[in-house]
């Protein structure tokens, strides 16, 4: 099981994007939960379509309260922030949870950028701070179930050393995965 421990916190940090914007990466908090929408709502049909593998008209409820409210050791949530108007405006974000398989050395992750912040190394930023949290919370293995056709997803996934394959019976799936333990394993907390 992944070490359920206090855990640390993510300490938020500005980072210069490739193209000179600059944002701030935090840990989801429980108030970002209209952010989260909005930012859902700002996303074309067909990005939608490549996060969640399915046409999506709005975002269940459970799934954002569980996005609010990651279980410490289990889950996590990274946010990418710009000032707006309002406050601030969520431009990227990326999650694991435990797999749903049942094997806790395993986690899966999510990862959703705005159509206008794409390209400009935004996501390898957040990928790469979530790759170290997993590490961190004593996962062994992060995988996630990519579309075919999302080419940057799968570029993504091969510039960060994950492994590409086709999943049976659903020609369109790939599960990209990749070994997160460097070395001998680990011990573990029960």
């Amino acid at each position: 099981m992944a070490s359920v421990r206090a855990r640390s916190r993510y300490r938020p940090r500005r980072v210069r994007l490739r193209d000179g914007r600059e944002v701030t990466l935090r840990e989801i908090e429980e108030g970002d939960a209209s952010e989260i929408v909005a930012a859902f709502e700002r996303l074309s049909a067909e990005s939608r379509y490549s996060r969640f593998m399915q046409h999506k008209k709005q975002l269940d409820a459970g799934a954002l309260e569980r996005g609010v409210h990651p279980r410490p050791g289990l889950d996590y949530v990274l946010v990418a922030t710009i000032p707006a108007l309002d406050g601030i405006d969520i431009v990227g974000a990326v999650q694991y949870v435990r797999a749903q398989a049942g094997d806790d050395r395993v986690c899966e992750f999510a990862v959703t950028i705005a159509e206008d912040w794409r390209g400009n190394g935004l996501a390898t930023a957040l990928m790469s701070r979530l790759l170290r949290r997993a590490r961190r919370d004593g996962y062994e293995t992060i995988e996630g179930w990519v579309l075919a056709s999302n080419t940057p997803m799968l570029a993504l996934a091969r510039e960060l050393r994950f492994s590409a394959d086709p999943v049976p019976d659903e020609a369109d799936v790939v599960r990209v995965r990749r070994e997160l333990q460097d070395g001998p394993r680990r011990s573990r907390t029960r």
